[in-house]
């Protein structure tokens, strides 16, 4: 579970990266990611997905833009490819669905990857990750006996 530490460790980081609130009303990437990891944690039992859920956004410490190739470079020698992947092609999923991705050899390697199906899940969370009313208190302890009952 050391990689785990050095996960949060960057996780944490992000209590202090505040975000536009035109598109993320709740307030930092922190709780963000908390409200994503709660949506992930309730709908699958997939460690590797649910770590991506509350990983997706770590590279926004560094930078807003481009925080998807950013954060998926942090966290690389500590995850699975499938996180790593997940992380990587978070926000391309969109260019995808809002039709921004115009080659269509793009198209089909995104679609046609062993872990599309979990990318739109976590795309889902990402949204539903977004409740302005929804503030949740991070417990380190709490959020490491959760992921250690997945990966068991």
């Amino acid at each position: 579970m050391k990689n785990l530490e050095v996960l949060l460790d960057m996780l944490e980081k992000c209590e202090s990266v505040e975000q536009n609130l035109n598109h993320h009303p709740e307030g930092n990437v922190l709780n963000h990611s908390l409200q994503v990891f709660k949506h992930a944690i309730r709908e699958s039992n997939d460690f590797e997905l649910v770590l991506a859920a509350l990983l997706h956004d770590v590279g926004k410490q560094v930078s807003n833009y481009g925080h998807d190739e950013i954060g998926s470079e942090m966290i690389k020698e500590y995850v699975s490819e499938k996180v790593y992947w997940l992380v990587k092609e978070h926000m391309r999923f969109w260019y995808f669905i809002d039709g921004e991705m115009k080659k269509f050899k793009k198209v089909q390697n995104l679609v046609n990857s062993e872990y599309f199906k979990d990318l739109v899940l976590l795309a889902r969370w990402d949204k539903m990750g977004r409740n302005p009313n929804i503030k949740i208190n991070y417990n380190r302890q709490d959020l490491l006996s959760k992921l250690k009952i997945l990966n068991i």
